[in-house]
Parts: C-alpha cells; structure tokens; sequence
C-alpha cells in the first residue's frame, strides 16, 4: 500500500447528526447532552475519545475524513522521550521550545494554561490521538515512509511536551495516547505490530 498523503486527505466523512448543537456558538451543548444522544453510534470507541476529538473539534479537526464507523482503536502509555521520538506532527506548525514554554507558563501561576497544569504535574489530563500509519506518510510534498504515528488532536500537549523535555524540565509521565487505526491508511493492525516493524 503506498504511504498514505496529507496534502491531499478526503473531505470530513463525518455524518451531520452528529454535529453538536449549538456548535460555532456560544450556546453549544454539554459533552453530556451530546454523548447521551450519540452514544450508540459511537459505542465502538472510548468516552474520552469522543469527547476530547469529535465534540470539542468537530471538523475543525483537520482528520475529520477519518470514518468513525471503521475506526479502531488501542490505548498505549509512553515515556516522554519515546513519545517525542515515535511521532510524526502536521498541521501544527513549527516548535519553538522557549516560546512555547513561556506561552503556556503565562505568568507562570494560576493562570497557566491548562496544559501546562495537567503536564506539571506529571502528565495531561485526556490522552493524545494518533493515527497508525503503517506504510509511512507524504507530508509537505515530502515522502516520510517510516513515519509510523501522526498527531491527531494534541498538538498543544505535544508543544509543551516537546519545550519541557528540550529545557530539561521533562514531567514525570507515563504519557497515555489512544491509537487509531483505519483501512485509509493500511492501518488495520495495532500499536503491537508497528513495534515489530
């Protein structure tokens, strides 16, 4: 199968119904009034997931082409460093570490931005999403084929990861990611067999 190409992803494959109510609005629906609703179609995937990824982005996630209904999924704990080694990040923009640090530190008190809180204190608090891309990816116009994982919702976790492990402030973990896995991409294993790879 040949690597699968972020320039050019299909359009959102996820069905209207369950778009929140509310949503691009300041009157949105709570994550509970919109999972009780949508749970059933949604059983096949974790909670957490759900509401982390699909109800907070909707299509605003650039992996919104991703079908829910063939969507497999594994969750996996990581060390910091073998997390920042394993992942591949588009759509997010550059790292600048000390920039980043100081944008989530703020003025470094309460007001932290909440990332920064979940990771110091040891980790985030909802799992980072990647996707299982077996056979490497294009990105940029850039064949990568041994990219083996692509963020899909955590860049700002994965921001603050990455300034806290270059400063040498690394937080505790272990870091827990949710895997997913689709036929787009050939991925219909699990994280086990990308580590045979």
């Amino acid at each position: 199968m040949p690597p699968f190409d972020l320039d050019h992803v299909p359009p959102t494959a996820w069905p209207e119904s369950l778009r929140p109510i509310g949503e691009y609005t300041h009157e949105k629906e709570s994550f509970d009034s919109w999972w009780e609703r949508n749970r059933p179609v949604l059983a096949h995937l974790p909670e957490d997931l759900c509401e982390q990824w699909i109800y907070k982005h909707w299509t605003y996630s650039p992996f919104s082409f991703l079908p829910l209904d063939s969507l497999g999924w594994e969750r996996r704990a990581w060390t910091g460093e073998q997390l920042l080694a394993a992942i591949h990040r588009a759509f997010g923009g550059e790292l600048h570490p000390q920039f980043d640090y100081d944008t989530f530190q703020r003025r470094g008190g309460a007001d932290r931005h909440p990332t920064a809180v979940a990771l110091d204190q040891g980790t985030w608090d909802y799992p980072m999403v990647l996707l299982s891309t077996p056979f490497g990816v294009i990105d940029g116009g850039e064949l990568l084929p041994d990219v083996r994982l692509v963020i899909v919702e955590g860049h700002q976790r994965h921001r603050y990861l990455n300034a806290l492990h270059v400063l040498g402030r690394a937080p505790a973990g272990p870091h827990e990611t949710i895997i997913l896995s689709t036929p787009l991409t050939g991925a219909a294993r699990t994280a086990k067999d990308i580590d045979r790879q």
